[in-house]
Order: structure tokens, then C-alpha cells, then sequence
């Protein structure tokens, strides 16, 4: 089967979990990826991370990557 590329210009920024813990959230600019619709996509930082650090950790991603592609079968 053909595969189908789907990309979104994106940034990462820290959020605060329920549980307090930092988060690193992926924000799209458009919602060009159809699988990835009303969702959220997002990764847990160790705990005891300082924000500070969690903060430069995004900050970095931002100036390095560009945009989040998904790749499937048709």
C-alpha cells in the first residue's frame, strides 16, 4: 500500500501536569495532520526536573525543529 505523509509546523511548550509534575506539550499551528485531530501529544519530564531546565529543554526543541510529520498506510 502507498504510504501518506501528513506534516504541522509545531513548538514546544512546558505545562503543569495535575499532578504538578512539568510536561513538554506539542502545539500545532494548523491541524494539517488528520489522525492527530483533538488530540494532544505531549511527554512526561522526570520529576524533580527544575522548570527552569524543562523551560531551556523547549526553548532548544523550538530552535531546532520545524514542523511533526505522521507516516501511514493507505
Amino acid at each position: 500500500m502507498p504510504e501518506k505523509t501528513e506534516r504541522s509546523n509545531c513548538r514546544f511548550t512546558v505545562q503543569q501536569a495535575a499532578d504538578g509534575r512539568s510536561v513538554l506539550v506539542i502545539n500545532f499551528y494548523q491541524n494539517t495532520i488528520s489522525s492527530l485531530k483533538n488530540n494532544v501529544i505531549g511527554f512526561d519530564l522526570l520529576g524533580g526536573l527544575p522548570i527552569a531546565t524543562a523551560r531551556k529543554l523547549a526553548e532548544t526543541m523550538n530552535e531546532h525543529i520545524l514542523d511533526l510529520f505522521v507516516t501511514s498506510e493507505q
